[in-house]
């Protein structure tokens, strides 16, 4: 390496660099190109965060058996979905039940949903 830039370089770590800044031989290629995408993006994280949350909220205006079959139907907790039939036989109430508590909950969701459009899609 040449004196010079061995300079520059130290000059660049020592302060903030733009992912926009050109590099390479010919100066074509950004330095945001050259960086390993893993992962979600920051974007995205605090997209799914601000879900979470605002799903959290639409939740805690529902009742309370009414937050736990659609807990347990759609796997908010753990990721893994349960039928109606296994959601009546851990709350003792029938599959029908279930089914009645699931459309009452999703309608007041319904409800509410100005409050979720921007993560709607047509």
């Amino acid at each position: 390496m040449q004196p010079g830039q061995i300079r520059e370089y130290l000059a660049a770590a020592n302060g903030t660099i733009s992912l926009d800044l050109k590099v390479g031989d010919n100066q074509d290629t950004e330095l945001s190109e050259l960086l390993a995408h893993e992962g979600t993006s920051p974007d995205e994280q605090i997209n799914q965060e601000m879900l979470r949350q605002n799903l959290s909220d639409l939740l805690a205006t529902l009742k309370p058996v009414q937050r736990e079959v659609l807990t347990l139907r759609f796997g908010l907790l753990d990721n893994q979905e349960r039928s109606l039939a296994q959601i009546g036989e851990k709350l003792n109430i029938s599959r029908e039940r279930v089914r009645q508590i699931q459309m009452q909950a999703m309608t007041a969701l319904r409800r509410q949903q100005p409050s979720m459009g921007q993560y709607l899609t047509s």
